[in-house]
């Protein structure tokens, strides 16, 4: 969340709203408000579309691409024939893609705009496709009774060519869906229609008739569907009818997964009208809504809109905007906004969605003349949007029907790119790092005993508190007399109820004076005292952490106490929110003995306490300088202890400061700072290990970062910085069978208090739904879009025998995941080894755990300039890289980073020898295969059971 939270420093600042750019997506954007708010629009069909790093305006307009026509920048990837072959058009997504073939060689084709037409493909017939966002449109141009009568209008059957997906048909509305091996939709067809020329004879409503039905003169097309073939048969009453009007056209549309709108009209109550096919006019992509007399029909229109990333947001306002183009008068009539089920290319009249909530009703008229010319109108859909937040939605669907159904004055046409205004709060974090000065930390948590006493001293409470949104965010302390909370005792007290303003991402702290805490040492709570802290933003506040009693401390007032004095020019104090010189920069830090005379020496420890460390003055109750080096952006605390002459040591001084942040990212796999690759490692016990690179392809002494055997069965992986906190997160697959994201320290640590699990949009059931148990390889891309600033990152997967692309999304979600390749992965060791050959793109290394063969899989670029993710699988993209490494002999393999300094991503691998295993460094070449293997960690490796 950094790039909001800079965003909303500078709307404050500025009193404007600021463009989250990192959030821009082809359907929606994200501000920052002046408030501390944010504003997220989304729009039914894409806006823009990303080519080469850079958001373009929507042009289907038709270019020469290779050998193909293809639309210029649009959201769908389409090709069609330049002319000499039969391959009419291809429609690719998700590396998987459907060709619909001409019997015969095109001729060359004519192009205007979107459009490209073959000339007489058949006597008398034209064919036309049309680019459009997300698709194309197809249609056979009959231009007389002659070309009508031949024998190949009979029936006319397309060559249909599927690659990676299972083309189905459903009966009931005539329409094709081609769905992965999951079930996952690629593309849809709306239900296949054809119709004459011909114009009604109606006075008043002659052009509005032709508009608001699907031509005056239709028929089905009905389509039938063999493995490799799409048969349609036009209807020959219609094709060679006496009244027939010609041309005659006939008009079958394939459409992509991104644009989701449709109409339901009951004169033809089974046919899909699916992203507005089947309309013609001028006017047949705007949606329509009411009854018109003149057809006698009755319309109503939906609307899917992208809500994902609104998952736990608090919802203040939402509207659904709409433009009425068009009404059968200025003459106002109530149109309805509902909440709806879901729709797709199956929905008809006669199978529309649930109805569930109705959301607003309006009367309104619009664009009838120039006295109620066409404008928007807003609905409130604050309700949509609040179950959307509250149920992790990746979509709403939303319906308009009007309330009448039998007064033609309700009939209106719409726009067909709508768009809901979402203004949200998040809610801040859960505060964090709670502590005191005077410290009162042990061993165990602070609401567990023991519980350290503090002599007569002033106490300072300090917690971290956070807001994903950024700005500033308040701190609530609470403190009082242990057992004697206003909510638990008649006679409860609150000492402290305050709110301490601050950056997000700030330590607070507040101060609560000795004489305060004399005034309640006798209260019936045995000197001690108990706190808690939540942190409030102007909307809501997170809970009070932690839950229950409180942390807690004691206090003695007729104990002297005087703790030493910390004092630093190049790291001031941070209680007052100053902040310092860079993270891993060398400061001086000067500890005095706080005015008393006998102090001898003083212990002191960086993040590490009880403190260890000890410094000596030249004289009894002199001071001494030391120098120490925070290693990571943000805040640190100096823990000092004074020792006097018989060895009584003061209460533990914890001085707060602030690193700043060096202005540089880490590089790939280097998670201590240093500049070297590192790498985490599970042992036999289930306990995570950390062993930091020293550069020369070696590791230097190990870290235990945790010993509780719980990291048993894990699966470990690190690429990227989804926290955008400056350092990689560690992500874990645990035995649980959940995704767990851990944020590291900036020293390889991690905790689990601060730990997420990683979400998706998809329920269990649902064909996009993965089950992280069904995971038997992870390992982290990085993020493999061409936006520097999105704060996500991305996976590939083995699942069974597939190799699986793993999009992440902002927030610590999973994007919907797809196959990349449907076998062969099984016995294949996944590494993720970044931009191995330098040429800007995510590369992936397999290794075959039978032959031991290991292949380099060069990533190809997208059209939006990041990496294709189906070029990691191609097998046409792979080189070999190394031999002689199965898994029985080298059971673990992973790449981290470039380890020799050379520029190159370098491996490691596990060997095992008779009784023990060693870790050999495979150092790597851009180019040709990876360098002959060096030992570089004799002994135990055997015992190691995941490296990452």
């Amino acid at each position: 969340m950094a790039a909001e939270a800079k965003a909303s420093a500078r709307a404050t600042a500025e009193g404007e709203p600021v463009e989250v750019t990192s959030a821009r997506t082809e359907t929606g954007e994200v501000h920052a408000m002046p408030d501390g708010t944010m504003r997220r629009t989304e729009h039914t069909a894409p806006v823009r579309v990303k080519r080469a790093g850079q958001w373009r305006a929507i042009d289907t307009d038709l270019h020469r691409s290779g050998d193909r026509l293809a639309p210029k920048a649009a959201p769908g990837e389409v090709t069609f024939s330049s002319g000499g072959d039969t391959e009419l058009a291809t429609f690719t997504d998700k590396g998987r893609s459907v060709t619909l073939k001409w019997p015969d060689p095109l001729p060359q084709p004519q192009l205007e705009g979107p459009t490209a037409t073959y000339p007489e493909v058949l006597p008398g017939v034209d064919l036309a496709v049309s680019a459009k966002l997300d698709g194309f449109g197809h249609v056979l141009i009959v231009k007389d009774a002659q070309a009508a009568a031949q024998p190949r209008l009979k029936t006319i059957t397309y060559g249909l060519e599927a690659d990676g997906v299972k083309i189905e048909k459903d009966e009931a509305s005539d329409t094709l869906r081609a769905l992965t091996p999951q079930g996952q939709e690629v593309f849809s067809t709306s239900t296949p229609r054809m119709w004459d020329s011909s114009t009604t004879g109606t006075a008043r409503r002659t052009a509005l008739a032709q508009e608001s039905d699907p031509g005056v003169r239709t028929a089905d097309l009905p389509l039938t569907l063999s493995p490799d073939a799409l048969t349609l048969t036009p209807d020959q009453d219609l094709l060679n009818g006496d009244a027939t009007t010609y041309p005659v056209y006939l008009d079958p549309n394939f459409n992509g997964a991104r644009q989701a709108w449709t109409i339901a009209y009951s004169r033809h109550p089974s046919t899909s009208f699916w992203n507005g096919t089947n309309w013609n006019g001028s006017y047949k992509d705007q949606p329509r809504v009411g009854y018109e007399k003149d057809t006698g029909g009755k319309s109503r229109a939906f609307f899917r809109l992208n809500s994902k990333g609104l998952g736990g947001v608090q919802v203040l306002s939402a509207q659904f905007q709409i433009t009425n183009t068009y009404s059968w008068s200025c003459s106002g009539r109530n149109t309805e906004l509902w909440l709806t089920g879901a729709i797709s290319n199956k929905t008809t009249w006669s199978n529309q969605p649930s109805w569930s909530t109705k959301l607003e009703t309006k009367s309104f008229a619009y664009g009838y003349n120039s006295s109620c010319a066409a404008r928007g109108v807003d609905f409130n859909a604050k309700v949509a949007a609040e179950r959307a937040a509250a149920g992790n939605w990746a979509d709403i669907t939303v319906g308009l029907r009007s309330t009448s159904e039998t007064d033609t004055y309700t009939w209106k046409r719409f726009n067909s790119n709508p768009k809901i205004i979402i203004n949200y709060n998040r809610k801040p974090n859960t505060p964090s790092s709670l502590q005191t000065s005077p410290s009162t930390s042990t061993d165990t948590a602070c609401n567990v005993a023991p519980y350290v006493t503090l002599g007569n001293t002033d106490v300072t409470l300090r917690a971290k508190v956070s807001d994903p949104d950024g700005g500033t965010v308040k701190a609530r302390f609470h403190l009082w007399p242990t057992g004697k909370h206003p909510n638990d005792a008649a006679d409860g007290v609150m000492i402290i109820n305050r709110d301490v303003q601050v950056t997000s991402g700030s330590m607070a702290s507040t101060v609560v004076s000795k004489n305060d805490l004399k005034r309640y040492e006798g209260f019936g709570s045995s000197g001690r005292f108990s706190w808690k802290v939540s942190a409030v933003d102007a909307h809501t506040s997170s809970g009070f952490t932690p839950t229950g009693g409180g942390c807690a401390f004691g206090f003695d007032s007729s104990r002297p106490s005087s703790p030493p004095g910390v004092t630093s020019t190049d790291f001031p104090s941070g209680d007052s929110g100053s902040w310092g010189a860079p993270a891993r920069t060398e400061g001086s830090f000067t500890l005095n003995s706080g005015g008393v005379s006998d102090v001898v020496k003083y212990t002191y420890g960086l993040n590490t306490n009880p403190p260890t460390t000890v410094a000596t003055p030249a004289a009894a109750g002199g001071s001494v300088t030391v120098r120490l080096t925070p290693t990571h952006t943000g805040p640190h605390t100096l823990y000092v202890v004074s020792h006097d002459r018989a060895g009584n040591k003061s209460d533990t001084q914890a001085y707060l400061f602030y690193a700043s942040s060096p202005g540089t990212p880490e590089k790939p796999g280097d998670l201590n700072g240093d500049g070297h690759p590192d790498l985490y490692a599970v042992d036999a016990s289930g306990n995570l290990r950390f062993y930091p690179g020293n550069g020369e392809g070696r590791l230097g002494t190990r870290m235990d970062v945790s010993t509780t055997g719980e990291w048993a069965g894990s699966l470990i992986t690190h690429r990227g910085d989804w926290t955008a906190d400056g350092y990689e997160d560690l992500i874990t697959r645990r035995s649980d069978g959940r995704i767990w994201l851990y944020p590291t320290d900036g020293l390889g640590r991690v905790d689990e208090e601060t730990r997420q699990e990683i979400g998706q949009f998809a329920s269990p059931g649902e064909p996009e739904y993965i089950d992280p148990a069904s995971i038997d390889q992870l390992v982290s891309l990085g993020d493999m879009g061409a936006d520097p600033d999105a704060a996500k990152v991305d996976f590939a997967a083995v699942i069974g025998d597939a190799l699986w692309y793993l999009p992440g999304y902002t927030g610590g979600h999973l994007d919907y995941g797809y196959p990349i390749a449907a076998t062969g992965w099984k016995n294949m060791t996944l590494v993720s080894p970044g931009d191995l050959d330098g040429d800007g793109h995510t590369d992936l290394i397999a290794r075959d755990t039978v032959s031991g063969q290991v292949w380099l899989h060069r990533g190809k670029p997208a059209p939006d300039g990041g990496t294709d993710p189906a070029s990691l699988a191609d097998p046409a993209t792979r080189t070999a890289y190394a031999t002689g490494l199965p898994a029985a002999t080298h059971p673990l393999m992973t790449a981290t980073g470039d380890a020799n300094g050379d520029g190159v991503t370098d491996l490691w691998s596990t060997h095992l020898v008779t009784g023990s295993g060693n870790l050999m460094f495979h150092p790597g070449r851009a180019t040709g295969g990876a360098q002959p293997p060096l030992l570089v960690g004799p002994g135990g490796w055997h015992t190691i059971r995941s490296i990452a």
